[in-house]
């Protein structure tokens, strides 16, 4: 498997898991193909229920703002993210 090929399962991957394990939020491409915003159903309007996943670097960030639950929610994606990555060896 290629490196870009790599990439693009860990991307698949990891949106494959949130789908799955947090029904309470929704993803939202940004068309661009360099983020992704997984939205809390409970979206207030200003982005503090908001974690963003870019593609390239393969991380994920919320705001300081964001509820307890959505940086909890942060840091077990992050755990299962880093998992995937190790697996595919990235």
């Amino acid at each position: 498997m290629t490196k870009t090929q790599k990439r693009k399962e860990v991307t698949k991957r990891f949106l494959t898991y949130v789908e799955e394990t947090f029904p309470n939020y929704e993803l939202d491409d940004d068309g661009f193909g360099g983020y992704i915003s997984i939205v809390h159903k409970e979206y207030n309007g200003l982005n503090d229920n908001v974690i963003t996943f870019h593609r390239s670097y393969r991380d994920l960030f919320c705001l300081d703002s964001a509820s307890e639950q959505v940086k909890q929610d942060t840091d077990t994606m992050q755990v299962k993210l880093d998992e995937i990555i190790k697996e595919l060896e990235l």
